[in-house]
């Protein structure tokens, strides 16, 4: 992660130093860079020379305040000249310094801002189609079909628009982050259309694409609104990473945003504004189904699924029971996400950690009180060996540990049976983790070993270079991913296409 501060230099003076620079030449030029970047992991000379966040920040503070009247010319040494500026510009409310909060809301900021720009696209987008496409003959939903997410995208199914976002993807980031709707008419697409159909990808490139004045808007409609999170803003590139700058050849400023459209949480608001509640219940079901698919791939655990108890069926414990010969695992699962204003850390944070992280350990606490109690519900699940709360969230929730550590909330009181261990992982991590098959429980104890007392981390025990995650390798392999001279970047995503001619 990288971060500076210069007490001296508010974040006001980024944005003005944006304002320099005439953003029909500032846009392109940023998202030129951005496409120059490549994948990552990124090297530290790009994290603190080039950040991609801080190139997309300056492209949102040049649509929002920038004019045509400036006359400073852009180059690569006036983008690092602005880029160091970014690195150091920030606001401090100093009443907020004082607050228990702080470290929480700080690292929130931060790790929202960088981290998204720097998580592989492979997991992303191979979860999407596995959580979204793959568990709808399993789970009853209400609103949630192939023919409706194919609506929430201009009519394109959920899998066709993936490609032809992929091809858009790839474009841009082989033509300098921008967009030639001409690429199509030229005969060595011939065959690239074939996979991907014109009619498909014109309709995402138009979905992906916004103009200053439709940018504006949608900031206004999303934005905290205040000094301290001006830098941590809603950047509307999240939605749409094309902007149309009045020539006909959109271009993105932040080029590894354009696939993130099309994962859930790209679509999650599209989906709320379409179907309300019912669709964020729908993908919480979806993926609790989703993590006991990856639960069962760890070698010789048995998977437990929710138990429903009491008259009427009206409790429940934890979603999943992984018992192993050495341990037993109590999973709660959260699908919630941060909105905006939480993620720039503002007073929403921590009611949305509270209701969701402090939701679940209370999910966690109410199952372990049963066990140590013997409830008659509970009795096919071990209580002889260490126990480990795991709680799951479908997108990182990069402070969740901190917020557990800081609100004395890492351990639950066992009664009789001994004190359990809580860690907090994302899907990515869950993922991670099942790829060490047999040597999944040794980690994990090991890793409550470690912890004494404090967060069990998944991070640190991260993926077995040596195995993919079978579930996401057969969700990637259901697309027809052009192949040829390119081998892809390590992740599984071919480069091979014909955009030399662009």
């Amino acid at each position: 992660m990288s971060f500076s501060r210069d007490p001296g230099l508010p974040y006001s003076a980024f944005t003005q130093a944006c304002r320099a620079f005439k953003p029909s030449e500032l846009i392109p030029a940023i998202a030129q860079a951005s496409a120059s970047l490549g994948e990552p992991p990124y090297p530290d000379a790009v994290k603190h020379r080039m950040p991609p966040w801080g190139l997309a920040a300056a492209a949102r503070d040049s649509l929002l305040y920038g004019n045509e009247y400036r006359s400073k010319a852009v180059d690569e040494k006036a983008l690092r000249k602005l880029m160091h500026k970014f690195q150091i510009a920030m606001d401090i409310d100093d009443a907020d310094v004082g607050s228990e909060d702080f470290l929480v809301k700080l690292m929130t900021r931060v790790t929202y801002e960088q981290f998204p720009y720097q998580e592989s696209m492979f997991e992303e987008l191979a979860r999407s189609h596995a959580w979204m496409v793959e568990g709808l003959p399993d789970v009853e939903t209400r609103v949630i079909t192939e023919d409706s997410l194919a609506a929430m995208l201009d009519g394109i199914p959920f899998r066709e628009a993936i490609g032809a976002t992929f091809f858009l993807q790839v474009g841009a980031f082989q033509n300098g982050g921008a967009y030639k709707p001409g690429w199509l008419d030229q005969p060595n697409f011939t065959e690239v259309l074939k996979l991907y159909p014109r009619t498909n990808i014109e309709k995402i490139a138009s979905r992906l694409t916004t103009t200053p004045a439709a940018f504006r808007t949608a900031f206004n409609d999303h934005s905290v609104g205040t000094a301290t999170a001006a830098r941590f803003d809603y950047n509307p590139l999240m939605a749409t990473p094309f902007v149309d700058m009045g020539d006909g050849e959109p271009v993105a400023p932040a080029t590894r945003l354009i696939m993130r459209t099309v994962t859930p949480g790209g679509l999650y608001y599209a989906g709320m504004t379409k179907h309300g509640k019912a669709f964020a219940d729908d993908l919480g079901g979806l993926f609790e189904h989703y993590i006991g698919r990856q639960l069962n791939l760890i070698e010789d655990a048995e998977v437990e699924p929710e138990i429903v108890f009491g008259k009427g069926g009206g409790h429940k414990s934890v979603d999943w029971f992984v018992i192993l010969p050495n341990l037993v695992i109590l999973v709660e699962v959260k699908s919630r996400r941060l909105a905006p204003a939480a993620r720039a850390g503002d007073a929403t944070l921590m009611n949305s950690l509270s209701e969701t992280l402090g939701g679940a350990r209370k999910q966690l606490t109410r199952t372990v009180s049963h066990l140590a109690d013997s409830h008659p519900a509970f009795t096919h699940i071990p209580t002889d060996r260490p126990m480990l709360g795991l709680i799951v969230t479908a997108e990182p929730f990069y402070t969740g540990a901190a917020y557990l550590l800081d609100h004395d909330v890492a351990v639950i009181p066992g009664g009789r049976l001994p004190d359990v261990p809580v860690a907090a992982a994302s899907a990515r991590e869950v993922e991670w983790l099942v790829t060490h098959g047999k040597d999944v429980e040794p980690l994990l104890l090991a890793e409550i070993a470690k912890s004494a007392g404090g967060v069990v981390s998944l991070r640190d025990i991260g993926k077995n270079a040596d195995t993919e995650n079978p579930i996401l390798l057969n969700a990637w392999n259901a697309y027809p991913w052009p192949t040829g001279e390119g081998d892809g970047d390590g992740d599984g995503e071919s480069s091979a296409t014909p955009f030399g001619n662009g």
